[in-house]
């Protein structure tokens, strides 16, 4: 019997599941130990001449090598969007800074391909990681993308289809050939708000990008940007300045005083143009480095003496300097002064750097070590700019960078600690100096970011971001600082004697405290490296593809990397519709792996977990996983939410309209709900923590591949960051009613400045009027520009926004200064944009690309808007519906509450066309039903009242069916009219060109589907065929059962059995 049911149960998986399998291409990434990703780092796709040094680099985040096994980089043409090259990275690794080079033999690449193989564009590089079918001639696919950048050198090439699906969000980049006059390059970098960004920038193949923002560059100041005081005649002594690139400078002195006496020793006039990267070198005439402005031949070298020394740049020419006199007090642009060990004159530090102290030299421990400027591009006259580094002559200076950092904090025990929070300069310049005596290892203050401070308990929080040159460097300081901070240590400081340490809680006597985790810090003091290790939530799956949920789990990780005990330890999952626990789990008497990590979850779940759940157990949303620790309390289920004892939690959701209000208020204040978005992956994905080890904070999590029990999978290609400021309402009221505004949403507090409100009119499409926008969003998230006349302290002179008669109109915010008049619609600078007609259409416009455009009642008087709102699917972007106005207030949107059923069947004579172009028939559609409404009811009705909208058609019969939402009750009271009508009447109408009628014949099935079935879904057949499957295999299981029994009857002669015997009988 056991095998007929292993063979009957063969049969009806290959029966139900045939297509499942089949999509079943790409496996999770769970061999893959880093916690780091693969990136694309910079690309040349365009080099002068035949292409023979273009490239393409990736750069592994850890900086170290690492293996490429899994990854594949693929190249698309725009032309057609598929792929015309694909690189398998299968045995191949990153180099020791963990970069990866493909390009040209001229640029040395790991991976050599012949000249003029990267396409110049519109075209795309993709890198993908997993198993899937990559080859030459494919179509473009997200389907395991990790990272992508479409790119183009002619600024009106269009990629759409390679943005939509690889960057959305984020247009084709440009690789502007007339950047440079050699060669440029497209590099990624950190922007002004930490973002990754693109840039266009000097070619670095297999090293640091540059990333000096090129906006701060051409703002820059002219500076001093490196210098290198030889000890020396026959060492290379240079002073090399910075300003904007490609510029003649004149009219500068370059002045050398005498640290001691104050008297000026040296001077020469600077002239001459920068370079395209903004320098310009002073050095000797004859040396191997050429230099663009040579000392004069009759000075004594070396011409820059040792400290205490100066270097100053004035305004003016060098006759107006007398040697041996003292300095001028005007016309300074920058100075530096720099020493050895004796002090300089401090009437000399007053005048040249007030306030700021000498930069140490340091030469004789360090080598032979230039003095470079690391704060472009406009800090000037500060000494706490610049850090030992290399020579690097006319290049970049070797500075720290952010991508290698670490936060790192300390306490300050003093009494008066409020005065103490305005002098966080005075308390790093202190620590850094007492630093590197303590380590030698010539670390300065250009090494430290961001300083904070905050007042606790027992002191004062002082919170700083470490940044390095490298991997390496960055261990080194932070073992010397760990070891500098060991035990407490006396710091001098406005000549008070002040004790610093590790952590202001040691002292603290707080037994409910989690094992190596201090109180709560304030929040500006969070993410702290110096802290020890803390228990956090790294990775919740709460909802399966399919219906078995039996693959759910929640990974905890400890900071630590090591077998952490977790006694004491609670993980409360709370519902959301009643704020309280519906599971708690005591998890004292457990304990993470050796690796830090510990999974609860269900039984199919693998690797296994250390606590297994039955299946369906966590709640897909909206819902909450808290974890707690606490020696004294016991959580119970049905307990009301708390944060007594809290360690870390996340609030989310699998479905986008649904919220947990309470849960987010209590557990996450201020925060937004977590979205599980199954549209991120064709199979399973999760909610990973991968941007910072913050403790309660929703944006540490991004959606990504599960990976449970190892690290976390965090692609850069996740879901674009929606901008900082949307569209929410716009107000089309017609007649004379002067109350039309524009209504914009974002996070209170956000500022409108640099923003520009735009109207797009015509034909052409060109730009009607522009406004600059001022103040910033206020309390309720939302601000409402009048637009004939003052609202919120502004005051817009739009006088007529309707819908133009032909063509499209627009209002659009961009992140740039006034548009002029009459010019073009442009997707550069774009924030965020709204496109609306009086008469729909099919055809393509000049605003197109700006949005989809929506139709609106043109004639009639009524005031409407319109108003952003959610769809019912939830993977859909929002979108705009008629309205009424709504300034200031909650957007009037269709709600499901007020829904209507809709089923239709509907005549026509050939179903091909239905079936062939199922979405563009069932877009025509939605449009006659909407226009149908909008006719008999005339009560603002617009394709997005239309939800779940679908279609069947058979023979000659289309079933079609959905729901018709409304705003409030009234509304849904003439929707149900109007269908009561249109059901009645068989009068022909058209869609698309072809005559339907209803059919009062068609009997629509009660339950009828709301969603279109996709490829991996069932099919008619499928169930048929399973339902068929299903009876052959229950009679053949019947037929087999009924002849056992006639050919083996029971020897009722034997009544004593043994055990065994009466077991099988009672089976």
């Amino acid at each position: 019997m056991g095998d007929v049911w292993l063979v009957g149960l063969m049969v009806l998986v290959y029966v139900w599941f045939p297509k499942a399998a089949a999509q079943n291409l790409i496996k999770n990434p769970r061999d893959q130990k880093t916690e780091h990703t693969l990136l694309i780092n910079e690309v040349n796709a365009d080099s002068p001449g035949e292409d023979t040094s273009e490239f393409v680099e990736l750069y592994h985040t850890s900086g170290q090598t690492a293996r490429l096994d899994g990854y594949y980089l693929v190249f698309y043409n725009g032309n057609g969007n598929q792929a015309y090259k694909v690189l398998n990275l299968q045995g191949q690794v990153t180099n020791s800074r963990g970069f990866f080079l493909v390009g040209s033999s001229s640029v040395s690449p790991a991976i050599v391909i012949p000249k003029n193989t990267v396409q110049n564009g519109p075209d795309a590089i993709a890198l993908y990681y997993g198993k899937g079918n990559y080859k030459e001639g494919m179509s473009v696919t997200s389907y395991g993308l990790v990272d992508a950048l479409v790119h183009k050198t002619k600024k009106m090439d269009r990629a759409d289809t390679l943005v939509r699906v690889l960057t959305p969000g984020r247009g084709a980049f440009l690789e502007d050939s007339t950047f440079r006059t050699m060669d440029e390059s497209i590099e990624r970098c950190r922007g002004a708000d930490s973002q990754w960004i693109f840039q266009v920038a000097v070619p670095t193949p297999g090293t640091d990008n540059h990333c000096i923002l090129t906006s701060q560059l051409n703002a820059s100041a002219v500076l001093i940007s490196e210098v290198f005081a030889a000890s020396s005649s026959e060492e290379f002594e240079f002073i090399e300045l910075q300003g904007p690139h490609s510029t003649e400078l004149r009219d500068i002195v370059l002045v050398l005083i005498d640290g001691r006496t104050k008297d000026i020793y040296f001077t020469m006039d600077v002239y001459g143009k920068t370079s395209l990267d903004g320098l310009l070198l002073i050095g000797p005439a004859r040396s191997k480095t050429p230099v663009d402005l040579s000392f004069p031949e009759n000075v004594t070298r070396p011409v820059l003496r040792g400290g205490p020394n100066a270097i100053a740049l004035y305004r003016g020419n060098s006759s107006s300097l007398v040697l041996g006199k003292v300095l001028p007090v005007t016309g300074l642009l920058d100075a530096f002064v720099y020493t050895s060990n004796e002090e300089p004159n401090s009437e000399l530090l007053e005048t040249l750097t007030p306030g700021r102290p000498a930069y140490k030299e340091q030469r004789h421990q360090l080598g032979n070590m230039s003095m470079s400027q690391c704060n472009c591009c406009s800090v000037t006259r500060d000494s706490l700019s610049y850090v030992l580094s290399r020579p690097t002559p006319g290049k970049f200076n070797d500075c720290p960078s952010k991508r290698f950092s670490q936060t790192l904090s300390f306490c300050l025990h003093v009494a008066d600690c409020q005065d103490w929070l305005l002098k966080s300069e005075e308390i790093l310049m202190t620590l850094v100096q007492a630093l590197d005596e303590s380590c030698s290892c010539g670390v300065s203050a250009a090494y430290f970011k961001e300083p904070k401070a905050a007042c606790q308990d027992l002191g004062l929080v002082f919170t700083t971001l470490l940044t390095a040159k490298s991997e390496d460097q960055l261990s080194r300081l932070l073992l010397a600082f760990k070891t500098f901070l060991e035990t407490p240590r006396v710091l001098s400081f406005d000549r008070r004697n002040i004790t610093a340490e590790s952590s202001c809680f040691k002292d603290l006597n707080v037994p409910d405290s989690p094992p190596g985790a201090p109180s709560e810090i304030p929040e500006e003091t969070q993410e702290t490296s110096v802290k020890v290790a803390q228990l956090l939530i790294n990775e919740v799956n709460p909802d399966n593809p399919g219906g078995r949920e039996d693959t759910e789990y929640i990974e905890l990780f400890y900071t630590g990397r090591t077998r952490f005990d977790l006694r004491g330890y609670w993980l409360v999952l709370y519902n959301g519709k009643n704020s309280r626990a519906y599971r708690v789990l005591d998890l004292s008497g457990h304990h993470t792996d050796e690796l830090g990590y510990f999974l609860v979850g269900s039984s199919a779940v693998s690797p296994a977990p250390m606590i297994r759940l039955p299946p369906d157990t966590i709640q897909n949303g909206a819902d909450a996983v808290a974890l707690y620790y606490s020696n004294t309390n016991r959580y119970a289920v049905n307990m009301a939410v708390t944060t007594e004892g809290l360690v870390d939690a996340v609030v989310y959701t699998s479905r986008r309209p649904e919220k947990a209000e309470q849960l987010v208020k209590v557990l996450v204040p201020g925060q937004s709900i977590l979205y599980e978005n199954d549209s991120h992956s064709p199979e399973d994905e999760s909610l990973s923590r991968c941007h910072s080890l913050s403790a309660k904070l929703q944006s540490s999590f991004q959606v990504a591949m599960v990976t449970p029990l190892s690290e976390n999978f965090c692609s850069s290609s996740s879901a674009p960051v929606p901008p900082a400021i949307l569209i929410s309402e716009l107000c089309l009221t017609g007649g004379t009613n002067p109350d039309r505004f524009v209504e914009l949403e974002g996070k209170p507090g956000t500022s409108l400045g640099g923003l520009s409100l735009v109207f797009f009119s015509g034909k052409e499409a060109k730009a009607q009027a522009s406004v600059p926008l001022r103040g910033t969003i206020g309390a309720t998230g939302l601000f409402v520009f009048a637009l004939d006349g003052g609202h919120d302290g502004t005051n817009l002179t739009f006088k007529d926004i309707s819908a133009a008669s032909e063509g499209s109109s627009a209002i659009a915010v961009y992140s740039t200064s006034l548009i002029p008049g009459d010019t073009k619609a442009t997707p550069e600078n774009l924030v965020d944009a709204l496109v609306y007609t009086c008469e729909p259409s099919t055809a393509g416009g000049h605003l197109d690309f700006l949005g989809p455009s929506y139709a609106v009642p043109c004639k009639d008087d009524r005031p409407l808007s319109l108003s952003r709102c959610a769809s019912s699917n939830a993977s859909a972007e929002l979108q705009f519906a008629i309205s009424d106005p709504t300034p200031g207030l909650q957007n009037s949107c269709p709600q499901d509450t007020f829904a209507v059923d809709l089923h239709l069947c509907l005549l026509t004579p050939n179903c091909s066309m239905w079936t062939q172009q199922h979405r563009r028939m069932l877009e025509s559609l939605g449009r006659v039903l909407v226009s149908s409404l909008e006719e008999k009811c005339s009560c603002g009705i617009s394709e997005l009242y239309l939800q779940e909208l679908n279609l069947t058609c058979v023979g000659s019969l289309v079933k079609v069916w959905g729901q018709v939402w409304a705003r409030q009750p009234e509304q849904q009271r003439s929707i149900e009219t109007w269908l009561q009508g249109f059901l009645a009447s068989p009068h022909p109408f058209s869609v698309d060109g072809r005559v339907l009628k209803t059919s009062p014949e068609c009997i629509t099935p009660k339950n009828a589907p709301s969603v279109l079935h996709s490829d991996a879904s069932f099919q008619g057949w499928e169930i048929a065929l399973f339902v068929m499957g299903s009876l052959l295999l229950i009679s053949l299981l019947v037929s087999l059962a009924f002849y056992f029994t006639k050919r083996y009857p029971r020897n009722y002669t034997n009544i004593e059995m043994n055990d065994c015997g009466e077991m099988a009988a009672d089976f």
